[in-house]
C-alpha cells in the first residue's frame, strides 16, 4: 500500500470512528520485508481514565452532576436527567472496580445499562441511551485531558 492510500484509509478509519474515545499515539510504518509490499501499522491506543482519581464514588458522583447539567441546560430541568446520571455513576463505578480504565469500555457500560432500564426512562427522556454514552465519554477525555472528539456541544463542569 503506499503513503498516499494509507493516508486516505487511515482518514476514512478516523473519521468513521469520530465519536469513539481513541488516541493517535504512533504511527510505524514499514515494510513486513523486502519482499512484501503491504505494512505493519501500531497506530491507535484506547484512552484510559487510569489517571483520575481512585475514588470512583467521587468521580461518578461528578459524571451524574455533569450529565443531569447538561441535559437540564439542554432541554429542561427533569428528575429523570439525575435518574438516568445516577445510573451512569454506577456503571462507571462498576467498570473501575474490575479493573476497566478504558473510555470506550466504560461509554459502551453506561449505554448498555441505560438501554437495560430504558422503560423507566423513556416517557421523560428525549435523548437515547447511547447520546448519553457519548456525552461521558466526552466528559472523560476532557477530564484525562486528550483531545475531544466533541460528540456534545457542551461538557458541564459539575463544580461550576
Amino acid at each position: 500500500m503506499t503513503c498516499s492510500k494509507l493516508t486516505v484509509v487511515l482518514f476514512i478509519i478516523l473519521q468513521l470512528s469520530s465519536c469513539l474515545s481513541f488516541t493517535l499515539v504512533s504511527i510505524n510504518v514499514s515494510p513486513l520485508s523486502s519482499s512484501h509490499t503491504s505494512t505493519a501499522i501500531d497506530a491507535i491506543e484506547a484512552a484510559s481514565v487510569e489517571s483520575l482519581t481512585t475514588n470512583n464514588e467521587e468521580e461518578g458522583s461528578r459524571i451524574s452532576a455533569s450529565l443531569a447539567a447538561h441535559l437540564d441546560n439542554e432541554w429542561m430541568p427533569q428528575e429523570v436527567h439525575s435518574k438516568m446520571g445516577e445510573v451512569c455513576k454506577q456503571a462507571y463505578i462498576q467498570c473501575r472496580e474490575k479493573g476497566d480504565h478504558d473510555i470506550s469500555s466504560i461509554m459502551l457500560k453506561i449505554a448498555e445499562d441505560l438501554e437495560e432500564r430504558w422503560d423507566d426512562f423513556d416517557a421523560d427522556a428525549f435523548v437515547n441511551a447511547y447520546d448519553i454514552g457519548n456525552y461521558v465519554a466526552d466528559y472523560l477525555t476532557q477530564r484525562v485531558g486528550l483531545e475531544s472528539l466533541a460528540c456534545s456541544n457542551e461538557i458541564v463542569d459539575p463544580d461550576e
